[in-house]
């Protein structure tokens, strides 16, 4: 008797090993869910290679159930939405050929980030290695938090006539920008914020870290280790208030004491001066732990809190939120980790789709978040218990 197994487009498993498709192969999937079919000799020619070589891919490829094969070449059998679009976009003329022999690009992403330098290159090299594996290429434009700035870059792009643009406003309600977007002529992805509520932008489509339930992590640790007043001490960013909702509403779902100090710093002037008033009010009221955003000041908040006399943990515990420095503070930080790498994922996986799938209707409007996790370090314990 035979007994033939279900299989998994996914992935194959032969013998405990999965089995991935090569680099080659992904490019080869790609232009499928794109054009919806393949010829292995015009392929060949474009990617430098012999037809040979792209028939014994496709026929890897058909084995494992991931493509059909025809004569001259293969057919896709996605059955996502973004299957079988009539058209691929055209290789750009001015797509980077490495050593000569690359092809050019399938297809082109315009990203826009306020930072190249912090937060930001996790989320940019998502996006970078999510867009070469399926054939295409990024064009890069930095914000640096001008509004300006993003608008021309965002026009710039537009102008360009980038296949899809990827695009992290200034501040978190950038209308302007979102009606430039909203208008744009090629599929537009928003990261790392929300236009879910916003007034304009409805179209669009987003992938962000879930940064209310990022905050709701770190007081559950804290207040798993015993911790009954917590405070929290944040810099003004767009992130800032999906913080203080994850904080609000945990603190009351768990039944914590409400009366801890909630500061936002201004990192302008006085940090550090505004940081010793905070960690004085944290004493006076019994506050045990403390919530704090950004990283890069949560490690001015440890120097501050050492400066004054006080130990973390034994007097203080900490969360910092961001993770990107806070394992080399001087107390190395409990800290929760937006998924920015796979936000930069989602976001050139979900552009690309809604490129193949541009004469396609019905493929509903996306507005995906992704959950942080949660490194802890020595910052945190459970608070001092002292005599009476």
């Amino acid at each position: 008797m035979t007994v033939k197994r279900a299989y998994s487009p996914a992935h194959e498993t032969n013998m405990g090993a999965t089995v991935h498709p090569t680099k080659r192969q992904e490019r080869i999937l790609a232009e499928l869910r794109v054009h919806g079919s393949l010829s292995a000799s015009d392929f060949a020619e474009r990617e430098g290679i012999s037809a040979m070589t792209v028939r014994r891919d496709l026929s890897e490829l058909a084995e494992r159930g991931l493509v059909r094969r025809v004569h001259g070449g293969a057919v896709s059998v996605e059955t996502l939405p973004t299957a079988g679009a009539p058209h691929r976009p055209q290789p750009r003329p001015d797509a980077t050929v490495r050593h000569g022999t690359d092809p050019a690009a399938l297809f082109t992403l315009g990203l826009v980030v306020p930072d190249p330098g912090y937060y930001f290159p996790k989320i940019v090299a998502g996006v970078a290695e999510r867009t070469e594996a399926l054939g295409g290429r990024v064009v890069l434009g930095v914000s640096r938090y001008d509004p300006a700035r993003e608008r021309q870059q965002v026009e710039r792009l537009i102008a360009a006539g980038v296949d899809g643009l990827l695009v992290t406003t200034t501040v978190a309600d950038a209308f302007d920008t979102l009606e430039l977007l909203d208008h744009a002529p090629m599929p537009v992805v928003v990261v790392e914020r929300s236009v879910s509520e916003a007034p304009v932008g409805a179209d669009l489509e987003s992938v962000r870290s879930d940064h209310a339930s990022g905050a709701a992590l770190a007081i559950r640790h804290l207040a798993s280790l015993g911790h009954r007043r917590i405070g929290m001490a944040v810099f003004d960013t767009p992130t800032t208030p999906q913080l203080r909702t994850g904080y609000e509403r945990t603190v009351r779902q768990l039944g914590l004491d409400e009366d801890a100090p909630v500061e936002v710093i201004d990192e302008t002037a006085g940090v550090g001066v505004a940081t010793a008033a905070f960690v004085r009010r944290c004493l006076d009221t019994g506050t045990t732990a403390v919530f704090v955003h950004s990283d890069h000041y949560a490690v001015e908040f440890v120097e501050t809190v050492t400066e004054m006399g006080l130990s973390i943990p034994d007097d203080l515990s900490v969360v910092a939120y961001d993770d990107e420095v806070a394992a080399l503070a001087d107390v190395p930080l409990t800290a929760v980790a937006p998924p920015k790498h796979d936000v930069g994922r989602f976001a050139a996986t979900m552009c690309f789709e809604r490129i193949s799938a541009a004469a396609q209707t019905g493929f509903a409007r996306r507005h995906m978040t992704l959950a942080p996790t949660l490194s802890v370090r020595e910052s945190t314990a459970s608070p001092a218990v002292f005599d009476s």
